[in-house]
């Protein structure tokens, strides 16, 4: 990620100041991959990078300082490893364009079964070619390994259609509003809470069984066929930065959800608030993954938690 911070976002035909310029780790699923080791989980990334190039030894640098596993990367001897140009204003509002580069080369092949079966958990994120996430969830649902996606732009831009075979192969879909949206062909300004449950309806069909939808400053809403609960982020004392705030929540999600797998209502509340706990943090400093907390941290928030539970 080469991150431009400027005081407001250019109009058409038009030109800002960057005032810094900062470049760091980035990608959807190797945030979240990151920040779940940080939080303590033991974690492998599966992706695909340039050989030995500048962005792909920084992200394989990051992802040493914690323990983060990178034997299961693969790597492509024609594409660099991708990059993200993101300008962020003094609002913390964003803008991305996104280059794949290697990772978009990932294919079904590159996914291998032994090297999956031994997960608790398989979350796939953000990647426009989706044959290779349709291997990971099809590993996943035949040896009964819960998948979940967070699928991002880039995904759900292909509309639902278009990704319903990966979606059919889904346990858990989690999704910010824009995305979601996007997904349904829907203006975000209508989007509410009602409008989920009904839209929802469609994906429950497909055999997921769990959808949340992160709504920014709104929280988190929490969706079962049964059940829906709209969970409050948590209270910031500043905001700087929502790059890989969505990331961070799949991170904290993800961290309660292998604690205890199962998908009783109650369980997955609590897991989407570790999530807000994780994004509240992540979005008071600069970047995907400085404002992550480490495992002291989470620890204490869960203390907390278990006691007004």
């Amino acid at each position: 990620d080469m991150i431009a911070q400027v005081v407001r976002h250019p109009a058409n035909d038009d030109e800002v100041f960057v005032s810094d310029l900062t470049l760091l780790s980035g990608g959807a699923a190797a945030n979240t991959a990151y920040a779940c080791a940080k939080i303590g989980l033991s974690t492998a990334f599966i992706g695909k990078l340039g050989c030995h190039d500048t962005f792909g030894d920084k992200i394989l640098n990051d992802f040493k300082e914690v323990n983060v596993t990178t034997k299961l990367i693969k790597y492509s001897e024609h594409h660099g490893t991708g990059s993200a140009y993101i300008a962020l204003n003094e609002k913390g509002d964003r803008r991305i364009y996104a280059h794949s580069g290697a990772a978009n080369y990932l294919s079904k092949e590159d996914l291998l079964e032994k090297e999956l079966i031994n997960t608790k958990i398989i979350f796939l994120s953000s990647l426009k070619n989706i044959e290779p996430f349709i291997e990971a969830a099809t590993i996943g649902r035949n040896n009964k390994i819960p998948v979940i996606l967070n699928p991002g732009m880039l995904i759900s831009e292909q509309g639902l259609k278009n990704i319903k075979k990966l979606l059919e192969k889904i346990d858990i879909l989690i999704l910010s509003q824009n995305e979601y949206a996007t997904l349904f062909d829907i203006e975000q300004c209508d989007l509410n809470e009602d409008l989920i449950q009904e839209k929802s309806s469609t994906l429950f069909n497909l055999g997921i069984q769990v959808i949340i939808t992160t709504l920014g400053k709104k929280g988190a809403f929490l969706l079962t066929s049964s059940r829906a609960e709209l969970l409050p982020p948590v209270k910031l004392s500043s905001l700087i930065d929502t790059t890989g705030a969505g990331d961070a929540f799949s991170a904290g999600f993800i961290y309660g959800f292998i604690r205890n797998i199962n998908l009783k209502f109650e369980h997955l509340k609590n897991n989407v608030e570790i999530g807000n706990f994780v994004a509240g943090n992540c979005i008071q400093e600069l970047g995907a993954r400085n404002g992550i907390p480490n495992r002291e941290d989470l620890n204490f928030f869960l203390n907390a938690l278990n006691k007004k539970i």
